[in-house]
């Protein structure tokens, strides 16, 4: 089984630039490891908040290797999402709520991981089988184990294959702009629990499964204070902007907060109350936690800031004139959306793939119609940086305002 496709590559290539460039403020991908070979076989599993766009973060950010991922089979239900994602080497995996007849596929799509891994590709899954919106590990089902554990015994435990955990922290799940760190751990061997798992089956697939969740957890910000979720996640996000790395310090303050609620539950109670009162209020007044959180700049240095702005406002006004339309589209569809947080991965697709390429297509044409082509030409060549340009102005403006309201 071949696992390179040149199609996927150059899709990939072009996804990722909307993915990592455009739509996100910046990626970072940490500690992914050089140390094993490409022929390899690995099995990425990584904390599931985001719906597709946990998906796309692994698959356009690890390296040359182009990994299988199993996803929920109820997106693969409308045809172009379908031809997409499976181009994108994704695979249906099918639930209880999807009926009894769909599930038998599973043992068909299983075995395919199987073949996956025991030729030397990587796969990658979400071994909590569902997504969810807050910074929560939920419990993990044991299929991803299963498979694992299937794929050596077939080849008497030579394959090494070796489980990758991931932990995925964004500032904000549903927002364009925000920042994205892909937090890779240490990889281990699956045939380190060959002993294990000769003797006592069952026991070893809640021992692999244990060690993926404590390894993820570890990677990633978590609560376990789920009543207090929001008001523990607006103090973390006053650490976005500190000196150091983002996912430790967010965790270090996390850690922080609780062993508070676990030492001290009054005075923990009384951070929660007053933290909620003054998070309404400065989200009342505009202000996110990582500007509050961030120090405040000299008066000089915002004028000049603001000044700034000013100057180079008619670029960025030019970027948006010719990109509002693109940019909208993708909003419009995604309003009346059952599940929002699919609202992101749908965004994404429509900006990289119909809108902005049609749009920007005949806007061209219009202005080749109205004018030469060495003008349209040369107009054409002004949309993209323009406006990216208008998109990350319109972000400073919002900074910008926000740091004169805390001053």
């Amino acid at each position: 089984m071949s696992h390179y496709s040149f199609f996927y590559s150059l899709l990939r290539s072009y996804v990722r630039f909307w993915h990592n460039v455009i739509f996100y403020r910046s990626v970072e991908v940490k500690n992914f490891p050089k140390n094993i070979s490409p022929s390899t076989p690995l099995l990425i599993v990584t904390n599931h908040q985001n719906t597709l766009m946990d998906a796309l973060a692994v698959v356009l950010n690890v390296g040359a290797r182009q990994p299988y991922f199993l996803t929920r089979a109820d997106i693969f239900k409308k045809d172009f999402v379908k031809k997409l994602l499976m181009s994108l080497k994704m695979l249906p995996v099918y639930r209880l709520r999807d009926g009894m007849d769909e599930m038998q596929q599973n043992d068909e799509i299983f075995q395919t991981c199987v073949n996956i891994l025991s030729n030397g590709g990587t796969l990658a899954a979400f071994p909590e089988g569902n997504h969810g919106v807050q910074y929560h590990l939920r419990p993990f089902k044991k299929g991803l184990a299963r498979i694992a554990f299937r794929a050596e015994t077939e080849h008497d435990w030579n394959i090494n294959l070796h489980i990758l955990p991931c932990g995925l922290y964004y500032t904000h799940c549903q927002k364009m702009g925000e920042k994205l760190v892909l937090n890779f751990g240490e990889p281990f061997k699956v045939s380190e629990f060959r002993a294990e798992y000769e003797q006592n089956q069952p026991r070893t697939l809640t021992q692999i499964t244990r060690r993926m969740s404590d390894e993820i957890k570890a990677l990633m910000l978590h609560f376990d204070d789920l009543p207090h979720h929001d008001t523990l996640k607006w103090l973390t996000d006053t650490e976005i902007r500190k000196k150091g790395d983002l996912v430790t310090n967010v965790r270090r303050k996390a850690a922080a907060l609780e062993n508070l609620r676990l030492q001290d539950a009054d005075a923990y109670a009384i951070l929660m109350e007053e933290t909620e009162i003054k998070r309404n209020q400065l989200t009342k007044d505009g202000i996110d936690a990582e500007i509050y959180g961030q120090s405040k700049p000299s008066a000089i240095r915002l004028v000049c800031q603001t000044l700034g702005l000013v100057l180079t406002a008619p670029v960025a006004l030019y970027g948006w004139l010719n990109s509002v339309i693109p940019y909208s589209i993708p909003f419009s569809v995604t309003k009346k959306l059952k599940d929002p947080q699919f609202s992101s991965a749908i965004r994404i697709v429509l900006f990289a793939l119909v809108t902005f390429p049609f749009v920007w297509l005949i806007q061209w044409g219009i202005v080749w119609g109205c004018t030469d082509l060495k003008t349209s030409l040369l107009y054409a060549l002004s949309l993209a940086p323009t406006g990216y340009f208008a998109h990350r102005w319109a972000r400073w403006r919002s900074e910008t305002a926000q740091v004169w309201k805390v001053r």
